[in-house]
């Protein structure tokens, strides 16, 4: 029985760190390239002119709450962390139905992929997410 209890903590710590290791990959990659993600924003069409800067402050903004909450507050991090998923696959399954999906604006090698890709990455991470937040609920 412990073999399987540490083995499942591993597994959870593994998890976390992906998640962890892609949120502060994608947040990099925004925030040094900061005039490619705003036009990716604008590009969509859906935001005024006037609100691209604040609306990519404040992705990046959400992004880095996520990781920190992730890292001080795991419990509140990986319930604020699948929000912000779902929230934004939601998001981009908007602009792909209205026709107005172009590219991720992610950043580095996720900018390239096609969107059936790029949606399957999303919903992998909301899964593991999910299965994450339902192991805190089952400690204790």
């Amino acid at each position: 029985m412990r073999r399987g209890s540490s083995l499942r903590k591993k597994t959870y710590k593994a998890s976390l760190l992906f998640i962890l290791i892609f949120f502060s990959y994608t947040l990099v990659n925004k925030a040094t390239d900061l005039p490619s993600f705003k036009l990716n924003i604008a590009k969509t069409g859906l935001f005024p002119m006037q609100y691209v800067d604040i609306l990519a402050y404040f992705v990046l903004g959400i992004e880095l709450i996520c990781i920190l909450l992730l890292i001080c507050k795991e419990k509140i991090g990986l319930l604020f962390s699948l929000i912000m998923m779902l929230v934004f696959t939601s998001y981009i399954l908007l602009l792909y139905i209205l026709g107005r999906y172009e590219e991720c604006g992610c950043g580095g090698i996720l900018n390239s992929l096609p969107f059936g890709f790029y949606l399957s990455i999303n919903l992998l991470i909301i899964v593991v997410l999910l299965v994450l937040n339902l192991s805190t609920h089952h400690e204790k």
